[in-house]
């Protein structure tokens, strides 16, 4: 049996119904289905879950007393779940129906322990923005890799019980949650995977393109990684004192305004237009030194898959 462990928060009624109905159409139907509610005063939210949890008993419903983040949210649904396997539910993605029977079969196939797939990224009106065509699946690549960033998409996990519960679940490492626990699991002896078959639709919103807090996620990845890059587990404290050294409010609003490029010239890309896409290229080489590492950072990704 599955726990799928869902946290909502503020998210959009209708993409909270889209995500939770495209749980419970799955072709595969032996799941319970944690949801934890960290906005407890979101009174819209407990009705939703609340009228779903009364048509399907496979719904678990847990209100949070207060708020308490994304990492304790999950860590408590982790605490509740009785399955064997855990998959991953973002409240504002779409799992494509087939999602699980997917997973469920390429795990078994395979001797690794979590695993992610490919995702359609998709806007707020479910628009398809791009496509990711390829990931990497190869476990001794996704180790070598991890030294540049995630490439095990968090919302698309799927993956043994007895690995979260060995490693405590997740640690409380802001903006970098998922990475910091695939970077733990690798160095225990834990073995990565994707399955190069779209499991998901991932919903970017316009907010999350242009979110403050970018520079800051990007500073906590460099910490954790270059530990990694040693054979270490990054210590939380030191990882807050480098970030909060390093943390500036005008770099972090170059990086940011970089990312709506960025995104703007994968846009213009998809639709071929050739001049808008060299201009604001052009644009993005002297805007954010940090930004550009990140896409060096993809670069090496990309070379190494």
């Amino acid at each position: 049996m599955i726990s799928v462990i869902m946290s909502t928060y503020k998210e959009n009624e209708l993409q909270l119904r889209q995500s939770i109905e495209s749980i419970l159409n799955q072709t595969y139907q032996d799941f319970e289905f944690i949801i934890i509610l960290d906005f407890p005063e979101n009174e819209t939210h407990r009705k939703v879950i609340h009228d779903y949890a009364a048509k399907d008993s496979r719904i678990r419903f847990y209100p949070n007393e207060k708020n308490i983040g994304l990492a304790s949210s999950l860590n408590r649904g982790l605490k509740l779940a009785k399955g064997e396997y855990i998959a991953r539910m973002d409240a504002d993605d779409i799992s494509l129906s087939d999602r699980f029977e997917k997973q469920i079969n390429y795990l078994k196939s395979n001797r690794v322990d979590l695993i992610g797939g490919l995702t359609e990224v998709i806007d707020d009106n479910g628009n398809v923005l791009y496509k990711i065509n390829k990931v990497l699946a190869d476990p001794d690549k996704i180790q070598k890799c991890l030294r540049y960033g995630q490439v095990v998409a968090h919302p698309t996990w799927y993956g043994k019980k007895n690995m979260f519960d060995d490693l405590h679940g997740y640690r409380l490492i802001p903006l970098c949650e998922d990475t910091d626990f695939v970077l733990r699991a690798v160095l225990k002896g834990y073995k990565m995977s994707n399955i190069n078959k779209s499991v998901l639709k991932y919903r970017m919103s316009s907010n999350s393109v242009s979110r403050s807090n970018l520079y800051e996620q990007y500073l906590y990845l460099c910490f954790i990684t270059d530990a990694y890059k040693q054979g270490k587990v990054a210590n939380i404290a030191d990882a807050m004192d480098y970030v909060q050294s390093h943390n500036d409010v005008n770099v972090a609003k170059k990086y940011s305004e970089s990312n709506v490029l960025f995104n703007q010239m994968l846009k213009e890309m998809r639709t071929k237009q050739l001049l808008p896409f060299i201009g604001h290229g052009f644009q993005l080489l002297f805007h954010s030194r940090p930004f550009l590492d990140r896409i060096r950072r993809f670069a090496l990704l990309s070379m190494n898959s």
